[in-house]
């Protein structure tokens, strides 16, 4: 294998975050390794001044300019960013996440050497600005690629901001993100999962700001509802899955919207997300679709939920049988 490493484009996305885009920016810079590199910043709506300073910092940046669109969400942000992309790869990154020096080096090699399309690190908090300090490089850095790695990915949940780097073509072959679901994070991996080896590697890649109130972990009932929407369109998007995907995700819905329910809305035994919870998981039970869509509705009954507009949403992220209608919100809506 050639020392040369192939060149990534980077897409920023940026919603709010004026505070740290000075930073974030920099460590992309600084980034070690000596590879081609392109700065794509999308700017999806913000209203405190991110747009005005993006658009300086891009200036000063070689190979970098801003994209503007009115605010549609993280998903959207990162598909306009991906139709910029020019490099080989592709490296996805928040616009508050401060990246290891090594990072899309670490993740370039890993991805070479186990010939994977996806390959994810880890990421971690900072509180205190002393507190944003990453270990040594580490010298020898295994790759753990996933076997069966849909059904896996599904099961455990994985998502992972700014902590991965993907192949730009197989990347744009699957459609980007999904469009249909607002968050990002759970339909990516999804949907390389089913086009490529996804490969973790157990090394620091990135730290976020633990008390930024923009992050998306502040908001998990949009990620439960998003996890549980992505499950459902890959269920919808690939009819042949095998039966064992749908007892999968049709367990983790029900389960997930049950204990949601009971926990929050005080929701019993004798309610309908109850009887779904225990029918979900007897021998040989297989819920239709519009049973399984309905169970979003327990985050949608009280919450401020971002759904996609429906003409890219399609049937399982609009409104579904016996879920209320959820609320559109502006004010939780970044990246």
């Amino acid at each position: 294998m050639s020392d040369a490493l192939p060149g990534v484009s980077y897409i920023v996305t940026i919603y709010n975050k004026a505070p740290y885009l000075a930073g974030v920016l920099a460590a992309l810079e600084a980034q070690e390794g000596g590879f081609p590199r392109q700065y794509i910043l999308v700017d999806d709506g913000s209203t405190d001044g991110s747009g005005a300073i993006a658009e300086r910092l891009a200036a000063r940046m070689a190979n970098a300019h801003l994209i503007r669109q009115d605010n549609r969400g993280p998903s959207a942000a990162v598909n306009r960013g991906l139709a910029e992309a020019a490099m080989p790869f592709t490296h996805i990154i928040d616009g508050d996440d401060v990246l290891a020096p090594y990072a899309t080096k670490i993740l370039l090699k890993a991805a070479l050497a186990s010939r994977c399309g996806a390959v994810y690190g880890r990421n971690t908090w900072y509180g205190a600005p002393e507190e944003l300090r990453f270990p040594p490089e580490p010298e020898h850095l295994p790759v753990t690629v996933l076997e069966d790695a849909l059904y896996t990915i599904i099961r455990i949940g994985h998502a992972g901001g700014s902590t991965y780097i993907l192949d730009t073509a197989i990347f744009k072959s699957v459609g980007g993100a999904d469009p249909r679901v607002f968050v990002q994070d759970q339909s990516i991996p999804q949907r390389m999962a089913r086009a490529c080896k996804i490969g973790l590697i157990d090394c620091l890649i990135c730290m976020g700001p633990r008390d930024e109130p923009g992050r998306l972990m502040k908001t998990p009932v949009q990620q439960q509802h998003d996890q549980s929407l992505t499950a459902l369109l890959t269920l919808r998007d690939d009819p042949d899955l095998a039966p064992r995907f749908r007892r999968l995700v049709q367990k983790q819905v029900t389960g997930r919207a049950w204990k949601y329910a009971a926990r929050h809305d005080g929701a019993s035994w004798a309610s309908r997300y109850f009887r779904l919870f225990v029918a979900a998981r007897l021998p040989f039970v297989r819920l239709s679709d519009e049973t399984l869509e309905a169970t979003l509705g327990a985050f949608r009954r009280s919450n401020d939920i971002r759904l996609m507009a429906p003409s890219a949403a399609g049937s399982a992220a609009g409104a579904s049988a016996g879920a209320a209608p959820a609320r559109r919100s502006a004010a939780r809506n970044g990246p």
